[in-house]
């Protein structure tokens, strides 16, 4: 057993098991259970290496490693406690505690397995941009070739078709962005590599214009200001850094003036937000359901202050509010807030929320005391979408949300140079 699990063999499978995950993410929508497939993989490898080895690798590691822990617990403990003393279904409650098992298997697969060379993070941030690149390229075919019929659906407030989801895939798409420029600026691949990798993160910037989905922009323009300024203190970068910028200026504004998409989701933002004084508008235009969704969860706040209503209740709780407050908004657009922070002031009142709010943004604090900028990137883009979404309550969403944080927060050492794989000499 110790000879099977040596560390060499448990680092290639952790990668192997971090492709699967990545590319179930991607996939999920054929092969739902492919993710799964790839936490648990990963999870089983790192539990046979530690009871082979005797020891938890990454003992020095665990306050941050498990913080997210936390958060299942707080899901764990409202939901029983709402089950056995509000009424709530159990059924919910086992969905959910399913649906979060991330939270926890992840944080103990990375405290138990041994360092990774800095290369082998590196081959899954190149995963992550092909996988991007791949499913843009598909969806930019599907586009030219039913290009009326999805413009319209842009007037409609519609997105082109995506895998997976464009909100998801949005991003997915930021966070390749981002990791991607940076292994550039830092020279963490071999040449060859740079072109290719160079090439997909333009052709990706290029394609978040196409697909002009708002928090997808606006998660790529707030991580790559930060970028820029974090590479702009440096000197040997500022001469190219100058270069980037107009470049990257210059295909924005290439991109506002050729794709209707782009076009058309300016003048439907514009115009939705003109429409949220009036209740109906809520049915088919989605700025103005958000804000109502919003009213709404402010109220419950207001009746459960301390300790919320519970996720296995918050469904019912805010469809007897949309009844009474506004019966103008048929049931099929009653939305669960789409905030991940007041989704759970909402769920789980402001102590569950301040629960919340150390587990996950500890890290974060950690990633600013070590000035570890691929964490601080993920963490805006992850914060942004918090802001217009739900980002944890969905498989995919958490996957994007806590997968990707950890796999620039586990500790690494410096690959050999001599090797001549990806990231072989510096950390992303």
């Amino acid at each position: 057993m110790w000879t099977f699990f040596s560390e060499a063999r448990v680092r290639k499978l952790s990668v192997f098991f971090g492709i699967v995950i990545i590319a179930g993410i991607f996939l999920s929508a054929f092969v739902r259970i492919l993710p799964s497939i790839g936490i648990a993989g990963l999870f089983l490898t790192s539990v046979g290496y530690s009871v082979a080895h005797k020891r938890i690798a990454q003992r020095a590691h665990w306050p941050v490693l498990l913080s997210f822990g936390l958060i299942y617990l707080l899901h764990a403990v409202t939901g029983v406690w709402a089950c056995l003393f509000a009424g709530g279904s159990g059924e919910l409650l086992l969905q959910d505690l399913v649906l979060q098992l991330p939270l926890l298997l992840l944080p103990l697969s990375f405290l138990l397995l041994p360092t990774w060379h800095e290369r082998q993070r590196t081959i899954l941030w190149v995963v992550l941009i092909g996988c991007c690149l791949l499913s843009a390229v598909g969806s930019t075919v599907n586009y030219f070739i039913h290009y009326e019929q999805i413009e319209y659906g842009y007037v409609r407030s519609q997105v082109m078709p995506t895998v997976p989801d464009y909100i998801r895939f949005s991003l997915l798409i930021s966070m390749a962005v981002l990791a991607g420029a940076l292994l550039l600026f830092q020279k963490a691949l071999p040449l060859g590599w740079r072109w290719l990798v160079g090439g997909a993160v333009v052709l990706l910037f290029i394609f978040q214009h196409l697909l002009a989905v708002r928090s997808g922009l606006l998660t790529m323009y707030a991580g790559g200001a930060l970028l820029l300024g974090w590479l702009g203190w440096q000197p040997k970068h500022r001469k190219t850094l100058l270069l980037v910028v107009v470049s990257l200026a210059a295909l924005a504004a290439t991109c506002l003036q050729l794709f209707p998409t782009l076009q058309i989701r300016i003048i439907n933002t514009r115009y939705d937000t003109e429409l949220l004084n009036f209740t109906d508008a809520a049915n088919n235009h989605s700025i103005t359901a958000r804000f109502y969704s919003y009213k709404v969860a402010w109220v419950v706040v207001g009746e459960h202050p301390l300790a919320g209503v519970s996720k296995v209740k918050l469904e019912e709780a805010v469809a007897d509010q949309y009844s009474y407050m506004y019966p103008q908004i048929q049931v099929a657009h009653y939305l669960l807030p789409h905030n991940q922070f007041l989704y759970n002031l909402t769920a789980y009142g402001l102590i569950g929320f301040l629960v919340f709010l150390i587990a996950f943004y500890y890290p974060l604090w950690v990633g600013l005391r070590t000035k570890n900028i691929v964490l601080l990137l993920l963490y805006i883009v992850v914060s942004i979408s918090f802001l217009v979404e739900y980002t944890l309550e969905t498989q995919i969403g958490l996957l994007t949300g806590i997968f990707f944080i950890l796999l620039a927060l586990i500790p690494t050492a410096p690959g050999h140079p001599a090797s001549g794989r990806l990231g072989s000499r510096n950390r992303p």
